[in-house]
């Protein structure tokens, strides 16, 4: 939250416990008795008349307090997801800020909180198996909550060792021939 916001809060908290203490010990009342209005300046709110001042003080800390609170961004919102890279370690990246990176032993479920940027931004999020980003996608804000689409991922199948087959003449060029019918 940001200091000035955070100070407002503080003031605002200060001047209702101040007017509570204030009428506790009867320094400042509530006048329904005179019907006469009081007029008095604040330095940001101009000239006030009112019957009741101290309501108007109240009514200023009230804002003062919830003002801040109003606001205040969310701070973070979940990504959850399904994940099956055939059993490889999978990192999932999150883009604008790459602080922000879970990385995974295994296929399964996850969670991670994730700030949200006070801006618009657009949020992907990208999957890294052995060092190759495997997907890209786009993620979309949805009840309070990204998504992504399902990843289902496999590694690469082992490269099978190809052996060279030989040439083997057992049988002669002559033998061949005679045992194939003549062509007339």
């Amino acid at each position: 939250m940001k200091p000035l916001l955070v100070i407002t809060q503080i003031a605002g908290i200060l001047l209702l416990a101040g007017i509570i203490v204030l009428l506790f010990f009867r320094r400042i009342y509530l006048d329904s008795q005179t019907k006469k209005p009081i007029k008095f300046s604040l330095p940001l709110f101009g000239e006030i008349s009112t019957q009741a001042p101290v309501l108007v003080l109240v009514l200023i800390g009230a804002l003062m307090v919830v003002y801040p609170l109003s606001k205040m961004p969310a701070d973070t919102t979940a990504l959850e997801g399904e994940v099956d890279t055939g059993g490889r370690s999978v990192s999932v990246l999150i883009l604008p800020v790459p602080d922000y990176q879970y990385t995974q032993d295994a296929s399964g479920h996850f969670r991670l909180e994730i700030p949200l940027l006070a801006t618009n931004a657009t949020y992907r999020v990208k999957f890294i198996v052995d060092r190759q980003v495997i997907d890209d996608q786009e993620l979309t804000l949805e009840e309070g909550r990204f998504r992504f689409n399902p990843l289902r991922w496999s590694p690469p199948a082992e490269e099978s060792v190809v052996r060279e087959i030989q040439v083997r003449k057992d049988v002669s060029d002559e033998e061949l021939e005679s045992l194939l019918p003549i062509a007339n």
